[in-house]
């Protein structure tokens, strides 16, 4: 690893504009190898390994992890149809599209599963990657994914037939009402009792844990970073299973560092290796550039360009080795914030690490070549002397 190299990065990104503050930590098996930053994450104290951020679609990874649980305990099925436990979605409708003003509905014919929710092959959209869905929102007055209304699921057709393609959309959500159904416990305790509390992960939660420690979101513009006033409903409806929480990149990183051991760190185990083992692998068919319909949201979603992917029940997966250096099989995601993470597998030396910055649009040009320059310094070799 050079890690002078990755501090120097982190300095030039915040120096040239990329962003106001950054933070990146790294770990291997036998705990932290970097924690570094550069910038401030409010105009005024620098960013560090505590700071919170909003994790957004980071939210989904966590919430997939407690499904799973759920799932070990025989209390669901990854086949099963969740009709039995989210009986809206007994007789989904899929949105084909618009003739004229008028939506092109129809059944869906196979079942949605909780397996199919997880890899997103379920037919769940969003509204910023697909313009019908987008417009029968607005048609509809169907309330934002942000604002933690239950109406935003029960209200929203599918945008693809379960179980026939990938659809990147809000399925976690899904799953985090499952998951509050089944248990008979709201979403955040519990995360917080079957997540959070065994590993540590102190500033983790949907409401945030110490606005003194909050980085300022900040959005693009042709005038360069200006701050915007953006936060989740801290009392909502529904906690967004999808992208509401809110955490530091030391709690991530912890989080991340349980995956690539297998499930268990420090002794403590959130999933058995089998269970793990068979979340990891693919779920999907290929996955290819996410196309936005809405600039200010995300720019197009293209992770790692020329390098295969299919996803998980965890997250993204690269099917062939990067020139990063990222093993076959790395789980890797994101929030809409632009941060970011990967975490390698245990036979690959359980390396995990975050890049964590506040600016919106999500996908940043400039953002994911400093996550590429990151990694390949993470996993260069140690120089000697």
């Amino acid at each position: 690893m050079d890690t002078a190299l990755i501090d120097t990065l982190l300095a030039k990104a915040v120096e040239r504009g990329v962003t106001t503050g950054v933070y990146a930590m790294a770990a291997d098996r036998e705990g932290i190898v970097y924690s570094g930053g550069a910038g401030t994450r409010d105009g005024d104290a620098p960013w560090g390994e505590d700071t919170i951020a909003l994790l957004a679609s980071m939210t989904k990874s966590v919430t997939a992890v407690a499904a799973l649980q759920l799932v070990e305990q025989g209390a669901i099925g990854l086949d099963d149809p969740v009709a039995d436990v989210l009986p809206e979605l007994a007789a989904p409708q899929v949105l084909e599209g618009y003739d004229g003003d008028v939506p092109r509905l129809r059944p869906a014919r196979s079942p949605v599963t909780l397996r199919r929710l997880l890899s997103h092959t379920g037919g769940c959209g969003y509204p910023f990657l697909c313009p019908d869905l987008a417009r029968y929102h607005q048609a509809n007055a169907i309330p934002s994914t942000r604002e933690g209304r239950l109406a935003t699921l029960v209200d929203s057709p599918l945008v693809g037939e379960p179980g026939a393609g990938f659809h990147y959309g809000m399925g976690l959500d899904w799953v985090g009402l499952a998951i509050t159904r089944i248990t008979g416990t709201d979403l955040e305790t519990r995360l917080r009792e079957r997540i959070f509390a065994p590993l540590g992960m102190a500033d983790t939660a949907f409401r945030i844990a110490d606005r003194g420690r909050l980085a300022t979101l900040h959005a693009r513009t042709p005038d360069g970073l200006v701050a915007i006033p953006f936060e989740f409903p801290q009392e909502p409806e529904l906690h967004c299973a999808g992208g509401g929480l809110y955490g530091s990149p030391r709690d991530y990183l912890t989080f991340l560092r349980m995956i690539a051991a297998g499930g268990t760190l420090d002794g403590t185990t959130i999933l058995t290796r089998r269970t793990l083992a068979e979340a990891r692998r693919s779920h999907s068919g290929p996955v290819g550039r996410l196309v936005s319909a809405d600039p200010a949201v995300s720019h197009d979603i293209e992770l790692l360009p020329g390098t295969p992917v299919t996803w998980s029940l965890l997250g993204m997966r690269n099917e062939a080795r990067t020139p990063q250096g990222r093993p076959v099989g790395t789980l890797a995601w994101a929030g809409g914030a632009n941060t970011y993470y990967w975490a390698d597998g245990d036979t690959d030396g359980a390396g995990a690490a975050v890049l964590f910055t506040q600016i919106m649009p999500f996908a940043d040009p400039d953002v994911l070549g400093l996550l590429a320059a990151v990694e390949r310094a993470v996993r260069a070799p140690a120089r000697n002397g």
